[in-house]
């Protein structure tokens, strides 16, 4: 019996996640159905056409981002609150710290590997704008996590911090890094997938971006599925290698 609340305060915490991730625009964008059975296409900042189905599947992409870096986040929050001394803090920011590098390390990677495969051909235009919004999301939750730890070490003193190994100076080159790859080339082509919001706090507040139609795709379907969900076409090793 005593696992009983438990179990009803778990599952009343799942209901109102659920109910969150239904109640917000998806991804910052929202969904039309194309018109008359013929397939409109986005367009990036160039002119360049995006088909629906690889937009669709950046902007899906990056709500699982950010739903993801939200719950880490808030778990980060709830492990401080919890704290009983500043010792006990020192070491949760020394471990979300490191969590944090090592997020930030496999981002720059994937970058890396993602432009690669592009300029070799193996990757084509719909996809790539797909991931890179994906991981431009994965580096905006990284950037506020980092934010929130340089919050909370300037709570603790800096002897406790030092008895951890954890150096303010290095939080600030973590976030100085990921700035970095968030640069104007990158967001531009995550704005092209998913609007100004791409990788914006997930919550109520959060603004929609640009329609995205969501058509039965009657022209090539299976050439449009292959560009635009992972793991499928010639760019699959790409994406497997960038991970």
């Amino acid at each position: 019996m005593t696992g009983l609340p438990n179990r009803l305060t778990t599952i009343t915490l799942a209901t109102i996640l659920v109910v969150a991730i239904l109640a917000a625009p998806l991804g910052g964008a929202t969904a039309t159905p194309a018109s008359s059975g013929t397939q409109e296409t986005a367009t990036d900042g160039s002119g360049e056409s995006i088909q629906p189905g690889a937009q669709f599947a950046g902007v899906v992409g990056v709500q699982q981002a950010e739903i993801n870096g939200s719950m880490s986040e808030r778990a980060y929050a709830a492990e401080l609150a919890a704290a009983e001394s500043n010792a006990s803090k020192a070491a949760i920011i020394d471990e979300r710290l490191a969590k944090t590098e090592t997020r930030l390390t496999k981002l720059e990677q994937r970058l890396t590997a993602l432009n690669e495969s592009r300029e070799a051909g193996e990757l084509n235009d719909g996809r790539y704008r797909a991931e890179v919004a994906k991981t431009v999301a994965e580096i905006r939750s990284l950037e506020r996590e980092l934010a929130a730890v340089e919050t909370s070490a300037a709570d603790v003193p800096d002897g406790v911090l030092a008895d951890r190994g954890v150096d303010r100076d290095a939080i600030r080159t973590l976030r100085e890094r990921a700035s970095e790859l968030d640069g104007p080339e990158t967001a531009a082509v995550a704005r092209s997938i998913a609007g100004d919001g791409a990788g914006q706090a997930f919550g109520p507040e959060r603004q929609p971006g640009p329609p995205v139609d969501i058509d039965d795709r009657r022209g090539d379907p299976q050439a449009d599925t292959d560009s635009a969900v992972p793991g499928h076409g010639s760019d699959g090793a790409a994406n497997a290698s960038a991970q």
